[in-house]
């Protein structure tokens, strides 16, 4: 622990670790941001839940396209050059909302353009840790980068992006985040620039490339089948963020029909889930050390049925109250029931992720390292492309309700079956 601070304290006087860090908080908050306005805008102009759903979509899309193709790209070039070039592209993806103004057809292109460019930098910001940081602080830098990368999501998705909608409205936003994506990119210009690429970009290159990746792939594969308890935890993770896809697809069309609220009002459900999630990372400090990484697993999962089994009776429950009273004084206690709900969830998302990226950095070989998390990749794509296809036309045909209750019903079932590999010996907390 001493070591890790004292590298943390070594990496906040590199200036150049921090000019990349700060790109990262500025470029990342930025694109959550983005995207959470660019959900709420198209609930609002469609009313549709389909709508979100295929704007998620369209988020998840080029990572699935793109994401070998990218690697091999930075591999191949300057990446100081790459970072600079996506966030100024990001940018100027986001000045076309600006110039189009409030259009479904805008905010899918842009969502979809912002998402395929960001699939280049990600790679391009972790290949460049290395090449700024000494070797002894790789591990700290990269702790900082997950730190931020996570906290990103809270910033920008939670807060940053419903609060100024709510408060400035749609264009003060999208002049926000071209701000910061420009400031990024200036950031980077602080950089050193790549050494050469010993190889230049091909059809050869690119096809060792996807060659490799395939038996790397398989390697993980079967490293994960020998590591139930590894396998195990990169399936609650890859849960945790179809759940978060799913929310974040629903989230505007639940408080237009079950809280009879207009849609940037969705601040009131995704605010206290970031604060559930803060609190929740206080709680595993607390008592991971005396419950363990794999029962916290379990229980955050099981709070996690509960707290959507109680999303999906807010619906059908405000309808019975609205007949008998017209609602009216009980709203906002009902309003306060949801939110406290969310919160809820916050803290069981929290309860879930962290011990289980714990247990996978614990357990595995920094041999098979990026190989597998080349695989949780995959298992993050598909676990939310596939829901989203059918989450908003059912949502729009039955409501909100059944999809939330079938998110439960495969929060329980993934509890169960992997019962047995968390009841088995427990890995010491570090």
């Amino acid at each position: 622990m001493e070591i890790h601070t004292a590298a943390e304290r070594g990496l906040l006087r590199n200036r150049v670790f921090l000019a990349l860090w700060s790109a990262q908080i500025l470029s990342m908050t930025a694109a959550n941001a983005l995207t959470a306005s660019l959900i709420v805008l198209v609930a609002e102009l469609t009313k549709s839940n389909t709508s979100s759903s295929i704007l998620i979509l369209l988020a998840i899309v080029p990572a699935i396209v793109f994401g070998i193709g990218a690697g091999v790209f930075v591999d191949r070039t300057d990446r100081r050059l790459v970072l600079i070039i996506t966030n100024l592209l990001r940018a100027g993806a986001v000045t076309v909302m600006l110039v189009l103004g409030e259009s479904v057809t805008a905010a899918y292109i842009v969502n979809f353009l912002v998402a395929a460019v960001t699939v280049f930098f990600v790679p391009a910001e972790a290949a460049t840790i290395p090449s700024v940081v000494r070797k002894r602080d790789l591990l700290a830098a990269n702790s900082l980068f997950t730190f931020t990368f996570n906290g990103s999501f809270l910033l920008g998705f939670i807060i940053l992006g419903p609060v100024v909608i709510a408060l400035a409205g749609f264009p003060t936003l999208f002049a926000v985040i071209t701000g910061m994506f420009v400031a990024a990119g200036l950031l980077c210009l602080t950089l050193p620039p790549a050494e050469p690429a010993a190889e230049h970009l091909g059809v050869d290159v690119a096809g060792e490339a996807a060659r490799r990746g395939r038996r790397d792939i398989s390697e993980a594969v079967r490293f994960l089948r020998g590591s139930p308890l590894v396998a195990w935890s990169l399936v609650y993770v890859a849960l945790t963020y179809m759940l978060i896809a799913i929310a974040g697809a629903l989230a505007p069309g639940y408080v237009r029909e079950v809280l009879l609220l207009p849609e940037r009002s969705v601040v009131l459900l995704v605010a206290p889930a970031g604060i559930g999630v803060v609190v929740g990372l206080g709680v595993l400090n607390a008592v991971s050390a005396r419950i363990g990484h794999s029962h916290l697993v379990g229980l955050g999962l099981g709070i996690c049925s509960g707290a959507l089994l109680v999303l999906a009776a807010a619906r059908p429950v405000a309808g019975l109250v609205r007949r008998a009273s017209g609602l009216g004084e009980g709203l906002p206690y009902f309003i306060a029931v949801v939110m406290l709900t969310t919160f809820v969830f916050g803290i069981a998302y929290a309860f879930i992720t962290v011990p289980s990226m714990t247990l996978v950095q614990e357990e595995l070989p920094e041999l098979i390292r990026g190989r597998v998390f080349g695989v949780l990749n995959v298992l993050v794509s598909v676990f939310s492309l596939a829901p989203l296809v059918i989450v908003g036309p059912i949502a729009d045909l039955w409501g909100v309700a059944p999809v939330f209750i079938g998110s439960a019903a495969l929060v329980g079932i993934v509890w169960y079956a992997g019962r047995g590999i968390r009841q088995g010996p427990e890995v010491a907390p570090s």
